[in-house]
């Protein structure tokens, strides 16, 4: 991919976060305010964590694809992207957790039990969720990394089979076909295994097989078609025009969207406001664990100071909004980059000093 290409990819990560943070922002205001921002609050889910979902599954296979079935050591691999995911995770979580203990009110009473923090600081799925109520697709990536350096670590024919068994089975499960069992739907681990979710996975590595051979000089009409597309599905999700809802529906946008973006070609020049979504894209991990914390503090203070009384309901939830994003970004720029930053630096540091093995010729 060409440097357009992997920044429009970045910015539209980047955007997905703000359509998560300002659905939350909005369910958030109304449950304070009884004030439905712009109509979202009952819409559910956005699609920006379905659309990180279907890139986390086109980034894997278009940098790693080529491994499957390689019986590579995938040990450095799998550090480097928990790595991503666990140190910044534990920091938030161990700020929020005391909250629950001086304030219980502000959770719903499990956040304190040992082995729901047991559970939290792995990641392991629960029933209720974890501590970070946001934290709960990160099982789901912790998933997909665990699997995908099974196939590389397998070989090419154990590798293809194990993938095909866990697609067909989460198709089973999501078609309700009782190749489990008729009752899988009572077993946790079960339905958190085959979920629908492994499609979005799964439809992202299908793209980047795709995109391999196939590229498109009507890039603008995708990225707009994409934007169209998800507007159509809120609106459905809300009015229920079409008596239909999966949020596999998103699946269609963000390929919209892939497709766009790996058709962007190298020469021309990209817009200040896409540059500006490719550092929010940056800051999209650190938006996606601190959004809610920013979001409930900002609307209790505004609660406290009756800021509806001077802004109103409309004008008091966007500042909550556009408040959150700035607080969220500096959050990136002061904790999450220099944190990571610094694990891998004595990462490096530790393989530098490693003793060399010597030659046995």
């Amino acid at each position: 991919m060409n440097t357009n290409q992997k920044t429009v990819l970045q910015a539209s990560r980047g955007l997905s976060a703000i359509f998560v943070l300002f659905f939350h922002a909005a369910a958030m205001f109304y449950k304070y305010y009884h004030y439905d921002l712009f109509g979202v609050s009952s819409i559910g889910r956005s699609g920006g964590v379905d659309f990180f979902f279907v890139l986390t599954g086109f980034l894997l296979y278009h940098t790693y694809g080529h491994k499957i079935g390689s019986k590579m050591t995938v040990m450095p691999y799998l550090t480097n992207r928990l790595i991503r995911i666990y140190p910044f995770y534990w920091l938030i979580t161990l700020i929020v957790l005391p909250v629950y203990f001086f304030v219980p009110s502000f959770g719903y009473g499990f956040e304190t039990h040992k082995d729901t923090i047991f559970l939290s600081m792995l990641l392991l799925p629960q029933a209720h969720g974890p501590i970070l109520p946001v934290a709960w697709s990160l099982s789901y990536f912790v998933l997909f990394y665990i699997l995908f350096s099974v196939v590389m670590a397998l070989g090419k024919k154990p590798a293809y089979l194990l993938a095909s068994i866990w697609l067909l089975l989460t198709l089973c499960n999501v078609l309700h076909v009782p190749v489990i069992g008729h009752d899988i739907q009572h077993y946790f681990y079960l339905n958190f295994l085959f979920s629908e979710i492994n499609l979005e996975f799964a439809a992202g590595c299908l793209m980047a097989v795709w995109i391999q051979g196939h590229r498109s000089k009507h890039y603008k009409t995708l990225l707009s078609s994409a934007m169209l597309i998800f507007i159509v599905i809120w609106l459905n999700n809300k009015f229920l025009w079409v008596p239909f809802h999966s949020y596999l529906l998103y699946i269609i946008p963000a390929i919209f969207i892939l497709l766009g973006a790996t058709s962007i070609p190298e020469q021309i020049r990209l817009p200040h406001w896409v540059l500006v979504l490719q550092k929010l894209g940056n800051a999209s991990y650190t938006i996606l664990l601190t959004h809610l914390i920013y979001i409930s503090i900002l609307t209790k203070l505004s609660k406290i100071a009756h800021l509806t009384d001077i802004l109103g309901n409309l004008g008091t939830g966007l500042l909550i909004f556009m408040l959150t994003i700035p607080l969220c970004y500096l959050s990136y720029v002061l904790a999450e980059r220099p944190l990571i930053a610094q694990i891998r630096g004595a990462q490096k540091l530790r393989t530098s000093q490693s003793p060399t093995p010597i030659s046995q010729g």
